[in-house]
């Protein structure tokens, strides 16, 4: 019976290593968005936070990331600082984008997660797709493309020069 007992703790200890937080090592993050005069291409820095991601076990699969929202960048500084300011991201206001995911799931030959996207002080429930693929020292590659409508969020609402949907793309390696 205890070596049954101690076998049964042993494969939990196990198990809760597999699937420890990782963090995120590295990333980007871009967005494009049309508007009157041609495509608007930038980034803002590479997604912080944590995440649990176990393709075996995707209920234990979870991520809370964030980026700052400070770390706008067009190449155009005085675009830039515009963005920054109260008639979009407001970013001494409202300084970090946040999602947390609330499920992970697969979706055809990829993943989706959903969860709680917050831009200044707006939540909205999304999903976003994404793909994950194992390295060599056992990181995952993570990737997601996704559309989100910027007036759903608060960000330059009386600009009608920019279309309304922006397409973002996150890349993280977590570890």
């Amino acid at each position: 019976m205890k070596v049954k007992i101690l076998t049964f703790f042993f494969a939990l200890l196990v198990y809760a290593a597999q699937a420890q937080t990782s963090k995120v090592i590295s990333g980007s993050t871009n967005f494009s968005v049309k508007f009157i005069l041609g495509t608007c291409n930038g980034t803002f820095d590479a997604p912080k936070g944590g995440a649990i991601f176990d393709p075996n076990n995707l209920n234990a699969s979870a991520f809370n990331l964030t980026v700052a929202a400070a770390t706008f960048k067009t190449g155009n500084n005085t675009r830039d600082k515009d963005m920054k300011s109260g008639k979009y991201f407001d970013v001494a206001k409202y300084p970090e984008i946040h999602f947390k995911s609330s499920k992970v799931e697969k979706k055809d030959a990829n993943y989706q997660a959903i969860g709680t996207l917050t831009i200044k002080d707006v939540s909205k429930t999304v999903t976003l797709p994404f793909e994950a693929k194992k390295n060599a020292d056992g990181s995952y590659a993570l990737s997601s493309t996704f559309d989100i409508n910027r007036l759903d969020y608060k960000v330059g609402e009386s600009n009608w020069k920019l279309k309304d949907v922006v397409t973002v793309t996150i890349k993280a390696v977590i570890k």
